[in-house]
């Protein structure tokens, strides 16, 4: 708490913020978002994770843990529900050892092991690099495009024990109720957002004892920056965050526990943005049909 909000420190400058100039509801989120860091800095350690196509699949796993262990979904998205792809890299130390045995000679954090369980974060509102700038890219977001979105959505239903019958058209109303309320969902199949602007970000507060635990600094593709580590040590200094990378274990054991962390994300889609609450209450109601069931609950909570 003695060094402020983390965006802040080291003197840093506010000059990536000008690529919002012009977008009222771009500054509001922003500007909302430092009052975040402003409220939790003292106990609490902050990443940003940009994101686009993966929005849908990101309020899906938010709303089945809402059903099934009464996440919070109305405050945040979910970027990862299923905790059996888990088991083999429960934390960032597993992760680190896997990148550095096996990741780095294939694909590094775009191995399809790393994408379960990894998330690409930078560490501040105003960073500058390396690779991305959160400000710049927010508008678009981020994302890879050599998947099948519609099969991970999909994939996703089922492996959360909707009946393989129920699924293509489970994900069709899924995919219609995001067009309803303006989510971009071209890689599904579906409409764009009528804005144009299909970028998503995701404050990610974690408690700092965890931090060692689900963390660790990163050079872009996923190689640990030895020079930032231990990344609690660093996360801990009143050094600038405005470059450096990190990777994120996003383990739901600990995403979905308010006390452990804490998130709240913002579309630079305004539509979507203002109706996302609603969005989530009415996915809630629609996945809750079926997942509401006590059988299906009791299987996928194990």
């Amino acid at each position: 708490l003695r060094h402020g909000p983390q965006s802040k420190r080291g003197n840093a400058s506010s000059h990536p913020f000008r690529v919002l100039e012009g977008n009222p509801h771009a500054q509001e989120c922003f500007a909302q978002f430092a009052k975040n860091e402003a409220k939790l800095c003292g106990e609490w350690a902050v990443f940003y994770h940009s994101y686009s196509f993966a929005a849908l699949i990101y309020e899906v796993h938010a709303a089945v843990g809402s059903v099934l262990f009464r996440f919070r979904s109305k405050f945040s998205s979910l970027p990862r529900i299923l905790v059996h792809e888990f088991a083999n890299i429960p934390d960032a130390p597993s992760l680190v050892h896997k990148f550095n045995t096996e990741f780095h000679q294939t694909k590094r954090d775009h191995h399809p092991d790393f994408r379960r369980v990894g998330l690409s974060v930078m560490c501040s509102l105003a960073s500058t690099g390396p690779e991305a700038c959160v400000a710049m890219v927010f508008i678009a977001g981020y994302s890879c495009k050599d998947l099948s979105f519609r099969g991970v959505l999909e994939n996703l239903l089922e492996n959360c024990y909707v009946p393989k019958a129920k699924v293509k058209k489970l994900a069709d109303e899924v995919i219609a109720l995001s067009e309803k309320h303006g989510l971009d969902v071209t890689q599904f199949g579906g409409k764009p957002c009528k804005s144009g602007k299909a970028g998503h970000l995701l404050q990610i507060f974690i408690k700092r004892h965890l931090v060692d635990k689900l963390c660790y600094a990163a050079k872009p593709y996923g190689p640990i920056d030895e020079d930032r580590m231990p990344i609690s040590k660093w996360m801990n200094s009143n050094k600038s965050f405005q470059v450096g990378q990190a990777r994120i274990v996003a383990h739901p054991k600990y995403f979905m526990q308010a006390n452990q962390v804490r998130m709240h994300c913002a579309s630079a889609d305004p539509t979507f943005h203002k109706n996302r609450q609603v969005f989530q209450e009415e996915l809630i109601q629609l996945l809750g049909m079926i997942l509401g069931q006590p059988e299906l609950r009791e299987k996928a909570a194990t």
